[in-house]
């Protein structure tokens, strides 16, 4: 079993795809430099998809089911870790 903490050592920001989104991933492709994208098993049902800064805080969600607004994940990705490379 691997934790987020685990994940987050790596010194990079974390895209937590819970039930293998590839819209999610493709939307946050041009951060790949940055941020590491991790699809993965859990046992939370509130939540499809997670973008986890460094210090652990979620800087955006995408509820269980939701139709992805590609602009809100782009915008926080935006936000928190710069333009993309």
């Amino acid at each position: 079993m691997t934790r987020s903490a685990d994940l987050l050592r790596e010194g990079r920001e974390l895209l937590l795809d819970l039930v293998d989104r590839a819209e999610v991933r493709d939307a946050a492709a041009a951060w790949t430099g940055r941020v590491s994208s991790v699809t993965a098993r859990t046992d939370r049902v509130d939540v499809d998809a997670l973008l986890i800064r460094l210090d652990g805080c979620v800087a955006w969600a995408l509820p269980t089911g939701q139709d992805l607004d590609a602009t809100t994940l782009v915008r926080s990705l935006g936000t928190w870790f710069g333009q993309p490379a």
